[in-house]
Formats: structure tokens, C-alpha cells, sequence
């Protein structure tokens, strides 16, 4: 990784977990966030994972989705200079083995 690479990746990581801390509090069923990206291909690559309870309903849970969205995006727009696509963020269930 270069060294550019590593301070993207930073901030990147810094307004993630901020949205991520603030989401928890005011998204129903939202437990937590990841990123993946391939800098080689920055930002097309860049993809966010929002990961919820898997006790929200799917209406729920597509209404706190279709919201963070637009907060993803506002969130990273500084670093990578154009709002991240829609298609680049989804959703998932967490899934706990009992």
C-alpha cells in the first residue's frame, strides 16, 4: 500500500466509525459498518457494508438503509471528491450461531 493509500485509508476509517457511532443511537436495528476497496481502482472499488440486527424486520431495516445512505455518502464525499455511489453501499443481516 502506498503511502497516499494509507492516508486515505485513514480518513476513510476516521468518517466511517464517526457515522458508525452516531448511526447506532439513531438507526433502528443498525449495529455496524464495514469497508472495502482495491486503491488500484479508488473510488470506483470502494464499497460499504451497513450491517444490521438480525431480530430488525426487512421493512425496517430498508427504511434505516434508504436513510443512511445519503449520510454515507455526505460522509465521504470530502475524500474522494464526488458523493459515493448508491450501488457502492449495502446492507446485510448479521447472523449469530446459536
Amino acid at each position: 500500500m502506498r503511502k497516499t493509500d494509507k492516508k486515505l485509508e485513514r480518513e476513510i476509517i476516521r468518517e466511517l466509525t464517526q457515522l458508525c457511532e452516531a448511526a447506532k443511537f439513531d438507526h433502528e436495528g443498525f449495529i455496524w459498518l464495514t469497508h472495502e476497496v482495491d486503491y488500484r481502482q479508488f473510488p470506483q472499488s470502494l464499497k460499504v457494508t451497513l450491517v444490521f440486527n438480525e431480530g430488525v424486520s426487512k421493512d425496517m431495516l430498508l427504511t434505516e438503509f434508504q436513510a443512511l445512505i445519503p449520510k454515507v455518502q455526505s460522509s465521504l464525499e470530502p475524500i474522494i471528491g464526488e458523493p459515493l455511489a448508491a450501488a457502492q453501499i449495502e446492507a446485510c443481516r448479521e447472523h449469530t450461531l446459536q
